[in-house]
C-alpha cells in the first residue's frame, strides 16, 4: 500500500479510507440488524468490490431476496470480482482499521467485525451525502442484511463464485 502522500488525487479522492470503512461500517451495521453476530471478516473483503463496482451497486435488488436466484439471474454481477477483491484488500484493511481507530467498528468474537453504529445511524449519516456515496451507504447496509440472510460466510462467497 503506498503512503498516503505518494497516491494520486484520484485514488485519494475514490479510495478515501473514511468513506470505505463507513461503507464496511453500513453493511456490518446491516448485518447485525439481521444476526445478533459481527459482520464474518472475509464477507468484509466483498463490500468494497461490489459497492465501489457501479454496475454491481445498481444491478443490487431493493429487497434482500433469495442470493441464490437473483445471483443466478444477475451472473454478470460476479465477473471480475475476484479481482476487484484482490486490488481492493489493501483499502478493505486500511478502511477496518480506520474503521477500529475512530471507534465506528470492533472486533469481536471468532474474528467478527462489529458496527459501533446502528442502521438508522447510517441512513442519517447517508442523507447528508451526494448522490452515489449515499447510495454505497444505502446499499451496503442492504448487503449486509442480505448477507446474514443467505447463510454462512463460506457459502455466501460461494455464492457470488470466491473460493475462502
Amino acid at each position: 500500500m503506498k503512503p498516503w502522500a505518494e497516491r494520486s488525487i484520484e485514488e485519494a479522492n475514490l479510495l478515501n479510507p473514511a468513506f470505505c470503512s463507513g461503507v464496511v461500517t453500513a453493511s456490518a451495521a446491516g448485518y447485525r440488524e439481521v444476526c445478533e453476530e459481527g459482520l464474518p471478516f472475509p464477507l468484509a473483503f466483498m463490500v468494497l468490490p461490489i459497492m465501489l463496482y457501479k454496475p454491481a451497486r445498481q444491478a443490487l435488488p431493493r429487497l434482500t431476496k433469495s442470493m441464490a436466484a437473483w445471483l443466478a439471474e444477475n451472473e454478470s454481477v460476479r465477473i471480475g470480482l475476484s479481482r476487484r477483491m484482490i486490488s481492493l484488500k489493501p483499502h478493505t484493511r486500511e478502511a477496518i482499521l480506520f474503521g477500529i481507530r475512530y471507534g465506528w467498528l470492533s472486533m469481536v468474537n471468532e474474528g467478527r467485525i462489529e458496527s459501533a453504529k446502528m442502521a438508522s445511524q447510517i441512513g442519517y449519516l447517508a442523507k447528508k451525502l451526494t448522490d452515489e456515496p449515499r447510495e454505497c451507504f444505502r446499499k451496503g447496509l442492504m448487503l449486509g442484511k442480505w448477507f446474514a440472510k443467505s447463510g454462512n460466510a463460506v457459502t455466501v462467497m460461494n455464492l457470488w463464485g470466491i473460493r475462502p
